[in-house]
Parts: C-alpha cells; structure tokens; sequence
C-alpha cells in the first residue's frame, strides 16, 4: 500500500465517522430527553456493564486472533485503542467501516493482515449469530411475543438464523474465505489461517456471555428510564434488546442499525411497559450507546497515553 493511502485512510475513517456522528445526534429528540427524570444509579450500572461488554468483546477479538496462530500480543492497550476505534465504524453505513478499520489500524501494530482479516469477519458473524439466536431464543418462549409479532417475521428470523448458523459451519466459512481471499488478494489461504470448531465454538461461548452483559446493560437503561420497570422482565428486556440489536446489524443499508434497531425496541419493550415509554427508552438507549462508545475510546486512549509517560526522575534535593 502506497504511503499516501496509509496517511489518507485515517482521515477519512475519522472524517466519515463525525458526519454520521453528527447526523445520529441530530435524529434524537432532545425535548423527550429534557424532560425525563432518570433514576442515575441504574445509569451509572447500565454505563459500567456496558464498558465490561466493550472489554469482554477486546477479549473476544484477541482470543480467536491467538486461536489462529497471531502468537503473543505486544502491546494490548494499543490493541484495545484499535477496538475502540474501529468500534466506532459501526456508525458509518454497513459493516465495512468497522471490520476494515480494525485490520487497518490493527495491521499498524504488527499483526497479519490475513489473521486480521479472517478473525474480523469471523467476530462479525459470531457476534450477529449470537445476539439473533439469543434474543429468539428467550423472546419465542413467551406467548406475549409469540402472538404480537407478525408469524412470518418470526419465520424470516428463524431462518437468517439457520442461514447464519450455515455460513459459519467451519467447511462453508473456510469455502467462503479461500474464494474471497483468492478474488481480492490473488493468494491461497493456508489451513493455519482459517477457523475450526475449536475457534469457532470458543468464539461463540464468549458472545453468550457478551450477548447477556449487553442486554443487561439495556435493561439497567430501561429501568433508569421506568423505575417500575419489574426485575421479572429482566430476561425478557435481555432477548428484546438483543434481538434489535441483531437485527439493526443485519440492516446494513442503517449505520449502526438507526431506526430499524429502535422500531424492533419500542414494539417488543411496548410489551413490558407503556408504549410511550418505550419510545423514550429507545430514544435514551441510542444516546447513552453512542456516550458510551466515546467513554470508551477515552478510556483506552487515556491507557495508553499514561502508559507512554516518562517515570518522574526524583530531584537530588528529594
């Protein structure tokens, strides 16, 4: 790669991701936010669950990367800034943004781009498979959803389950990735390079734990919001949220899933509360995930930072 596109890259990744940013900010009503009167306790819990899940997911990336032979890391709160970053593609339309920038600014610090490469897509997919697969899971076992949703909505998502559950069986994903890298790199992928179920089943575990972190953080949210908010719906508030957020990923065509994320939240959470406090809720839940993606590139920018301080040499008169 030309050094021209390695300095250019950035820019426009950054660029890229304050306009949209931007335009994310400008949908939110404001007014509704004014005026609602949060219990700030469940929001500091919802915040501290919700940066574990941001770490859980680092930890997640770095464990499928040493399962493809990627070997030691020399530097992980640089890695964890690289998440961070690259997490924020996410609200620059489809998915591109966020896998290109991880392999991007990860490939900086010394990794294979190939391991990078296959390891993204691979988190990717794990992560929308789990959130899909969880989230119908827990949501179907209650007659309320069952009867509210159109039946063949719940079909469709039933199959783009099994559909992903297809595309990840380790024979069809290396498949697909020998031919992708063959038609992009002009290369032959090596074993040592692709997933087995080891990697695959290890991933998929991790995303369970992820998937209940995330969506008992929403739910923290949604009690902040409707402190009658009952502690028996918290799994029901677990499957709901991640079911949107699933389905906010597979919309592509919405950066970060807006408003596609937002209409699965307020129709399964109106079944739980109020109609229109589910809209608020949905409302703050957009606000507080974009407040709390920033919070956690400050976190992992303030990592390294201190890290990179020189020790303070004691003066002769100490």
């Amino acid at each position: 790669m030309k050094p021209w596109i390695k300095r250019a890259i950035p820019i426009v990744f950054y660029v890229l991701l304050t306009v949209f940013l931007v335009v994310y900010l400008t949908t939110i009503d404001w007014a509704t936010i004014a005026s609602i009167r949060f219990d700030w306790l469940w929001v500091v819990v919802a915040t501290v669950v919700s940066l574990a899940y941001r770490y859980w997911m680092v930890l997640i990336w770095l464990v499928i990367l040493r399962s493809l032979g990627a070997g030691r890391f020399a530097d992980v709160p640089k890695l964890v800034l690289v998440y961070a970053r690259s997490w924020l593609g996410r609200y620059i339309p489809g998915t591109a943004p966020w896998i290109l920038g991880k392999i991007f600014f990860a490939s900086q610090q010394g990794l294979s781009t190939t391991k990078l490469a296959v390891s993204s897509f691979l988190e990717g997919g794990l992560q929308v498979l789990v959130l899909l697969v969880t989230g119908l899971v827990v949501l179907l076992i209650d007659l309320r959803t069952v009867t509210l949703i159109d039946p063949w909505l719940i079909v469709l998502m039933v199959a783009a389950a099994l559909a992903g559950i297809v595309a990840l069986w380790p024979r069809v994903f290396n498949a697909v990735a020998r031919l992708a890298y063959r038609v992009i790199r002009k290369r032959v992928l090596s074993d040592e390079d692709l997933p087995g179920w080891g990697t695959i089943g290890r991933g998929a575990g991790l995303y369970v734990i992820g998937a209940l972190l995330s969506g008992l953080s929403m739910f923290f949210i949604a009690k902040a919001v409707w402190p009658d908010l009952g502690w028996e719906t918290l799994l029901f508030v677990v499957g709901a949220t991640n079911l949107a957020g699933a389905i906010g990923m597979i919309a592509v065509f919405a950066p970060s899933g807006i408003g596609v994320r937002e209409a699965i939240t307020v129709l399964l959470l109106g079944i739980v509360m109020p109609t229109e406090i589910a809209l608020v809720a949905a409302i703050v839940l957009r606000l507080w995930s974009i407040l709390v993606d920033l919070l956690f590139l400050v976190l992992a920018q303030a990592h390294v930072s201190l890290r990179r301080r020189p020790p303070e040499i004691p003066s002769q008169g100490d």
